[in-house]
């Protein structure tokens, strides 16, 4: 089983390019990496960030509209308050590991395990059954 982390927020972010810059990495001119403000604060290591995901709405909404459709939330989505409202939620999945999720900024909902699963055709090109 693997571990999603959920952060969510209403009113601090005005678009999904902002809550990108928050959650990105940054490079120097010679290519060293600045952590964001978002890794500082979580203490944000094994940094992978397609397994990073941003969503925002232009109103605040029900977190089980909000996180509809998130990588495997139909394994979660029903652990959390799904009445609450946001507009803006983070979803870090592994390999992102995060050291102290309840020092973010934003409101940590929890940590919510799920079960990765592969569909068939990629388990068969895995298997070299298909090229």
């Amino acid at each position: 089983m693997e571990t999603v982390h959920i952060f969510i927020s209403t009113g601090r972010f005005h678009s999904f390019e902002e809550m990108r810059a928050y959650i990105d990495e940054t490079y120097s001119e010679d290519g060293d990496g600045i952590p964001s403000e978002f890794m500082r604060e979580v203490k944000l290591s094994d940094y992978e960030p397609g397994c990073i995901e941003a969503i925002h709405h232009d109103e605040p909404v029900a977190l089980s509209q909000l996180l509809d459709g998130a990588s495997y939330s139909d394994q979660w989505l029903s652990k959390l308050d799904g009445s609450r409202i946001a507009d803006s939620a983070i979803c870090v999945f592994p390999p992102n590991q995060v050291g102290r999720p309840r020092a973010s900024s934003l409101e940590y909902i929890g940590g919510f395990e799920h079960e990765v699963v592969f569909d068939e055709k990629f388990l068969r090109i895995a298997r070299g059954e298909l090229d």
